[in-house]
């Protein structure tokens, strides 16, 4: 089971990087320096602060599963602790994705609706990973 769990935080910590990569793109495609001009210089400073840190904390979260998986899967209790906010931090991810994302963003729009299911099984797969490691930690 380590085995497998190991190379599954491998691929999700490959997959928090690629995430974090697509931002630059991402926020040419959203437009998202025209919108931020359209807010007040506070608000605007906060939206661009606030993306630096989801990309940091992408960075920082998928750093370690990448390169260190045995780190989340050793016996400890920073592991421990570890495991279990990182099961936490996505599942209330995944909660926003299913219930503060109005349903008029996505519904009827084909592409819009596979982004947002592909990231509702992305953040269920999430969830189900640091689960799973925080239980190995309990059951030994």
């Amino acid at each position: 089971m380590t085995d497998f769990l190991a190379f599954s935080l491998r691929l999700a910590g490959a997959g928090l990087l690629l995430l974090a990569a697509i931002h630059t793109p991402l926020s040419r495609h959203l437009r998202w320096r025209e919108q931020a001009a359209l807010l007040t210089p506070i608000n605007a400073a906060i939206f661009r602060v606030h993306n630096l840190f989801i990309v940091l904390v992408l960075i920082l979260m998928g750093l370690p599963c990448l390169l260190d998986p045995r780190a989340l899967l050793e016996l400890s209790r920073a592991a421990l602790w570890g495991d279990w906010s990182l099961a936490a931090f996505w599942a209330i991810r995944l909660y926003c994705q299913l219930f503060v994302y109005e349903p008029a963003l996505w519904r009827g729009l084909r592409r819009e609706a596979a982004i947002h299911w592909w990231f509702v099984f992305v953040w269920i797969g999430l969830t189900a990973l640091f689960i799973l490691c925080g239980l190995q930690q309990l059951a030994r």
